[in-house]
């Protein structure tokens, strides 16, 4: 009679054990590179965005609407006559760091035709916003009359 058991041996389960792990910190590794790239778009398109909502609410209320970018607490928000409207943490929601071109907050009034009040602007020559994180990157541009341009 033969008395052979059928099934893995124990070395053919630790190899596929191998292998899966190899391939799986591979995924990982790829994983956290993308998802570093996918951080600081967002975080750009979100600035597009409340930017975009300045414009609108200054135009609707017929009031100067302020966006503040302060790289300090790496935080966003918008203003109409010294009451906050939204606020947004760049640090916690998308774990980047904003860095301006001047070092220090910036400031862009929309006023209710639509543009920058270039009195009220904190800035009078363009102004590049990146977000950073690790090794990834995304700029915006802002100039003088408030227009956005992704760099």
């Amino acid at each position: 009679m033969n008395d052979r058991r059928s099934g893995f041996s124990i070395i053919e389960l630790v190899v596929v054990l191998m292998v899966g792990s190899v391939l799986t910190s591979i995924a990982i590794t790829e994983f956290n590179g993308v998802s570093g790239r996918f951080a600081v778009k967002g975080a750009r398109q979100t600035l597009m965005s409340m930017h975009a909502r300045a414009r609108v609410q200054a135009v609707e209320f017929g009031q100067t609407v302020k966006l503040h970018v302060d790289p300090g607490g790496d935080s966003i928000w918008l203003s109409r006559d010294g009451e906050v409207l939204d606020v947004l943490d760049f640090g916690k929601e998308f774990n980047v760091d904003i860095q301006t071109s001047t070092d220090s907050e910036v400031r862009v009034c929309m006023n209710p035709r639509g543009f920058a009040d270039t009195g009220c602007n904190s800035f009078t020559s363009p102004v590049t916003i990146t977000f950073v994180l690790a090794s990834d990157s995304a700029s915006v541009l802002i100039l003088t009359l408030g227009q956005m341009v992704p760099s």
